[in-house]
């Protein structure tokens, strides 16, 4: 059984959600300091602007503007009056993984196995992100994630998404990397190759410089048949944002995203990871909510 891919093959691999945001760069020097940081960084702009002409304008105005410009154009949002950036690629209902043959129809949910790495990395130099040696991290693991990319099948490599934890400290908080391969063979494959050695070499060499700086990685390893995604009103992320080599009739290499429709048996777990279940007893409450579409 084929099911109903959301997206049309792309002749081309798109790149992975770890390059998809322009801004992260941003996200991590405002997550570097703290709020009363920042207003003290405003007092002192403020304070500059009383050395300017009409003074009493110039520290007035702006902030009125601004904040008006925020609340008319929220309030225009919040009543569908002006387009919602937030719901940008949103995909409504729901949706679930499964990976394309290399024929590139979807057929067999966690058909097969999947590897999954969490990457993490944290300052915690009282100058956080500009403290010594975490650009050389940043630029080693950009490195990394770049070449990924552009050799994504002779690693193995599906995709990669970034995270900013916010657990256990509200300022200079973690920055996590979740990456996926088709199995843990070719993710060591690719930690024992050039570039990684590299990093790991560089890492111990100026160990004793760089106590100020956290790494940390967790692997996840599944077999077949033992791992599942479902996404409801979501924009692609994570599992639902990587993407796999096909090969169409006509003998053309495409690239295909991972979601489908999540309806039928992809509307229960068991289901969703390729295993037997009795969709009478699997779980009535859950049941009675389904409409008879997503029955389907």
């Amino acid at each position: 059984m084929a099911y109903e891919p959301i997206f049309k093959p792309f002749a081309a691999r798109p790149k992975s959600q770890y390059f998809s945001n322009p801004y992260m760069l941003l996200s991590l020097v405002k997550d570097n300091y703290s709020l009363h940081v920042w207003l003290l960084v405003g007092a002192v702009i403020q304070g500059l602007i009383c050395l300017l002409p009409y003074r009493n304008i110039a520290l007035v105005a702006p902030a009125f503007l601004f904040l008006g410009y925020e609340i008319v154009t929220t309030l225009l949002k919040a009543f569908g009056i002006t387009h919602n950036p937030y719901m940008n690629n949103v995909i409504p209902g729901r949706t679930a993984v499964v990976f394309p043959s290399e024929k590139g129809t979807h057929e067999e949910p966690a058909g097969s196995s999947l590897c999954a790495i969490m990457l993490a990395v944290r300052s915690n130099h009282p100058l956080g992100v500009f403290g010594p040696g975490y650009n050389t991290v940043g630029d080693y693991f950009r490195r990394m994630m770049e070449q990924l990319d552009a050799e994504s099948k002779q690693w193995g490599y599906l995709g990669a998404s970034p995270w900013l934890s916010v657990a256990d400290r509200g300022v200079q908080s973690e920055y996590m990397v979740m990456v996926y391969f088709e199995n843990e063979d070719y993710m060591h494959q690719f930690a024992h190759g050039p570039l990684h050695t590299e990093t790991m070499e560089w890492w111990r060499r100026d160990l004793d410089k760089l106590a100020h700086i956290s790494i940390m990685h967790e692997v996840y390893a599944a077999p077949k048949k033992s791992w599942e995604g479902i996404y409801a009103n979501y924009a692609p992320t994570g599992l639902g944002r990587v993407t796999k080599a096909a090969t169409t009739v006509d003998g053309n290499e495409v690239w295909l995203n991972t979601l489908v429709k999540g309806k039928g048996r992809l509307a229960y777990s068991k289901g969703r990871m390729g295993r037997v279940y009795d969709q009478q007893s699997e779980w009535s409450a859950f049941d009675s909510t389904l409409n008879a579409e997503e029955r389907a």
